[in-house]
């Protein structure tokens, strides 16, 4: 299977060759930008996303902010687009909505608290303040020009760091890292990291997290397997974070959707081998309901490493 976030981790001569569509795409990007004019909402607006395309753990950072913040605004609404889900929204996920229509993340973000799906990010806004929301975190939309934000936070991961930091599609870059500087309030880095790297980036405010690995099997020989914008951050924390033996790796597409044969296939291959079968929770909820007591979700949660200070910086900032 090709891996899309190693072709991005390296400079090769297949990458320079797309460096030519990478300025026609950043082109576009920027009179896009100039064209949209953001709205203003009632209520502050927090937007969590990443400068790079694929997973650097920018929802279970929304799930974690959400968690801070409620000690001061009772009634927070993630919004996101529900990518993967057929609904345009505006919706509030509900427990009887289904994956196949708002998504995978929005169902992860709903076990948490109120969550708003829009393709729309200002219906979406609109629909939460309606539903007496007193404040927004946005799971992704740096880039987007709709909803005028009160705080942009940057999600970098420490390890994958910003790839080969060439624009897509000649790497991961949604837009130049010299480009967020000026409108980034906060940057956290997920992670192990290179002082090196630290010290290159020009962000304002800089914090630092880990990820805390929860796993409950008995079986300490896995069969890991995951659909995401970056399996092989996956599969490293699980290495890393955990005190299990991963024998067997399987990488889906990302917002993989799983079909009862694939799921069958892996569990009779985990019997045959003695394995236990696991999976991130964004993986968990989309397997049908019969197989589950087979298989094991594994819960990742982000700790900040100074979590008073960041708190105390966004409210700060959201009071400025």
């Amino acid at each position: 299977m090709f891996n899309i976030s190693r072709f991005w981790n390296k400079t090769n001569l297949l990458n320079l060759t797309l460096i030519p569509t990478s300025y026609i795409y950043y082109f576009i990007y920027l009179i896009y930008r100039i064209l949209k004019k953001e709205k203003k909402v009632s209520i502050p607006v927090i937007c969590i996303g990443n400068l790079s395309l694929g997973g650097a753990g920018k929802t279970p950072v929304t799930i974690k902010l959400r968690q801070m913040i409620s000690k001061k605004f009772k009634n927070t609404f993630v919004l996101t687009r529900g990518y993967g889900g057929r609904l345009k929204g505006p919706k509030i996920v509900s427990k009887n909505s289904k994956y196949i229509d708002v998504g995978d993340e929005s169902l992860i973000h709903y076990l948490h608290g109120n969550t708003c799906v829009s393709k729309n990010k200002i219906s979406g806004a609109e629909l939460c303040v309606s539903n007496k929301a007193e404040i927004i975190l946005m799971d992704d939309g740096l880039q987007s020009i709709d909803i005028k934000k009160n705080l942009r936070i940057i999600i970098i991961d420490g390890e994958y760091e910003l790839g080969n930091n060439l624009l897509f599609p000649a790497g991961p870059l949604r837009q130049s890292v010299h480009s967020t500087y000026h409108n980034t309030d906060i940057a956290v880095i997920i992670g192990d990291f290179r002082k090196e790297f630290i010290k290159s980036l020009r962000y304002k405010n800089i914090f630092f997290a880990t990820k805390k690995i929860k796993i409950k099997c008995k079986n300490q020989n896995l069969y890991a397997f995951s659909g995401l914008g970056n399996n092989l951050n996956f599969y490293n924390s699980l290495k890393k974070k955990c005190n299990y033996k991963i024998v067997k790796f399987k990488e889906f597409k990302d917002h993989h959707s799983y079909n009862d044969s694939e799921i069958e296939e892996m569990i009779a291959e985990a019997n045959k081998f003695g394995l236990q079968l696991v999976c991130t929770e964004k993986d968990y909820i989309k397997i049908n309901k019969k197989f589950k007591g087979k298989i094991y979700p594994v819960k990742m949660e982000i700790e900040f490493l100074d979590e008073k200070e960041i708190y105390k910086k966004i409210l700060q900032i959201l009071a400025n």
